[in-house]
């Protein structure tokens, strides 16, 4: 398993479907709905900045990018694995 920090940056404009993707995932999360794999550990939104971290657990950076892919939420993003030291 991997540490995947995900930050997404959105358009003032995409905000409203960037925050109902960012609800729908959290909705899966909250019910067991997530890929096989794949926990959401915290999100964090910047709203004056229009950025949001999150924080994933995943088998991989490749497979988190593959399921960004599928799920082509409104923003534009970067994957980076990370190392968890406290």
């Amino acid at each position: 398993m991997a540490n995947v920090v995900v930050e997404h940056r959105w358009r003032e404009h995409n905000k409203a479907e960037a925050f109902k993707v960012v609800g729908s995932i959290v909705d899966m999360a909250k019910n067991g709905k997530l890929p096989a794999g794949f926990t959401l550990k915290s999100i964090n939104v910047i709203g004056e900045e229009n950025r949001a971290i999150c924080n994933w657990e995943a088998p991989s950076v490749g497979d988190m990018q593959n399921l960004l892919k599928s799920v082509n939420p409104p923003t534009k993003h970067e994957v980076y694995d990370a190392q968890k030291i406290f």
